[in-house]
């Protein structure tokens, strides 16, 4: 089904601001990590955060953060029905 203008525009405005509270949360955790958002639609995915991290952090750290990022994910998909992906980039 084809949506209308003020859908697209209800549904933007919803994935902006889940993008900009998944940033922010990621910032809140690591704050020197880099990061690059696509909002490009991939099959069921709305967004995808590449998320690179400090070379200092241990491989214990990394896990975690990305544990987080994963939990963080799921609470997009579950509150707002966003599915917003978090990759951590390999160190």
């Amino acid at each position: 089904m084809r949506q209308t203008a003020p859908e697209l525009t209800e549904y933007r405005h919803r994935l902006d601001n889940a993008v900009t509270g998944f940033s922010l949360f990621i910032r809140d955790l690591c704050p020197e990590a880099q990061l690059e958002i696509t909002l490009t639609r991939y099959e069921d995915e709305d967004a995808h955060i590449r998320v690179s991290l400090p070379a200092t952090l241990t491989v214990e750290e990394r896990e975690a953060l990305a544990n987080r990022f994963a939990e963080k994910s799921i609470d997009f998909l579950l509150t707002e029905s966003l599915l917003i992906m978090a990759g951590v980039e390999e160190a």
